[in-house]
């Protein structure tokens, strides 16, 4: 006969072994659309939006309170987009100067430049 607590803790291993099967899954579909946009001008970039394409308005500022220094990258991760791929990207620097890029493939493109 197997000893009580030997069943529970191999119930216990068990699950958490589990648990971080299913949260690398998760962690690996939320993360599909992670991509850099590239500052590779002399002006600051205050703003990138990202929006679904099928979406009639941009959403949120992605960089909130940072700002992207001239001649840097910053990462951008996408979170609660599922298996959306094609999405619409507002970069705009200090001086009110934007570039939008359309229909842009998240899921396969890893770099947007700006300017």
């Amino acid at each position: 006969m197997v000893p009580p607590r030997l069943v529970r803790l191999v119930a216990i291993a068990t699950a958490t072994v589990l648990a971080a099967m299913v949260a690398t899954v998760t962690t690996a579909e939320a993360d599909i659309q992670d991509f850099y946009v590239r500052n590779n001008g002399k002006t600051y970039v205050y703003y990138i939006y990202v929006s679904p394409t099928y979406s009639d308005s941009w959403e949120e500022d992605v960089l909130g309170t940072e700002v992207l220094p001239p001649r840097t990258e910053i990462l951008i991760q996408m979170q609660g987009y599922g298996r959306q791929c094609m999405f619409d990207i507002k970069v705009e620097d200090e001086h009110g100067r934007s570039r939008e890029f359309y229909d842009v493939d998240l899921c396969s493109v890893l770099y947007v430049d700006f300017p």
